[in-house]
């Protein structure tokens, strides 16, 4: 592939996507990642792109900026109990589960009455919400770069430890879902996410009805190749029909 076509796929992308990384474009385009970075940089002296921390972004991007844990917990309380319960509701005895970052998993715990299950998680606030029912769970907690914003562990040491491991379910809360797009506001934290996701034999996305209909900074996944979206039963029928295009929609308690 000539230069020019290559730094034209890679704009297009940037424009497209929003944030790209640039393991992704190394991927994509099969270059290496010295050539990703160098064309990077060529394209933000144009001007046409904006360099950030591990790829980069649209100049067209504006973020909302992302409201704090602690902000986060008072919002939509009822609606991420109800969530908990059903995200608990999936998980069986034998399990080996995945559970992301957000105030809605953190709730989890609260639920949970299966024993026999192997939690993993990069969140500090997931793993402690857990700690005093250790004896019940085998409870596994993976390090790395700590992000206070949202109490995850995330970057390459959090990156290759999920790599390696392989789970029966993964649930992941996002800050925005946009038809069939899923966002968060930290490409290194939906990365992260990506990862567990892509290695778990059920992938649920979770987001109470707030979430629908909303972009966050980086969209990281795609709905149509998870098993369901757990959202509340506030979602609207026009919301529900909607989403139901992409994958399954679980917004009540699995029976046992």
């Amino acid at each position: 592939m000539l230069k020019n076509e290559r730094l034209l796929k890679i704009r297009n992308w940037i424009k497209h996507k929003g944030i790209v990384t640039v393991s992704e474009i190394s991927k994509e385009l099969n270059v290496s990642t010295m050539t990703v970075r160098r064309d990077l940089d060529e394209l933000s002296n144009r001007q046409e792109i904006v360099r950030i921390h591990g790829g980069a972004q649209s100049i067209n991007l504006k973020a909302n900026a992302e409201l704090s844990r602690m902000e986060k917990r008072k919002i939509n309380v009822k609606a991420k109990q109800e969530i908990a319960q059903i995200i608990a509701g999936l998980i069986e005895p034998g399990d080996a589960v995945y559970l992301g970052p957000g105030t809605t998993i953190e709730l989890v715990a609260n639920y949970l009455k299966v024993d026999n299950v192997r939690i993993i998680t990069n969140s500090l606030p997931v793993f402690l919400s857990f700690q005093d029912k250790a004896d019940r769970y085998s409870l596994n907690l993976v390090g790395g770069s700590y992000r206070a914003r949202s109490g995850a562990f995330i970057g390459n040491l959090a990156n290759e430890v999920l790599e390696r491991l392989k789970t029966n379910k993964a649930f992941i809360s996002v800050n925005g879902i946009q038809q069939n797009d899923v966002s968060n506001a930290n490409p290194e934290e939906g990365q992260t996410q990506q990862i567990a996701m892509n290695n778990a034999q059920f992938r649920y996305v979770v987001g109470d009805h707030s979430k629908l209909n909303h972009q966050d900074l980086y969209p990281f996944y795609r709905l149509n190749v998870t098993n369901g979206l757990i959202t509340d039963s506030s979602i609207s029928g026009d919301d529900l029909k909607n989403y139901e295009k992409f994958t399954k929609v679980i917004t009540k308690i699995k029976k046992k």
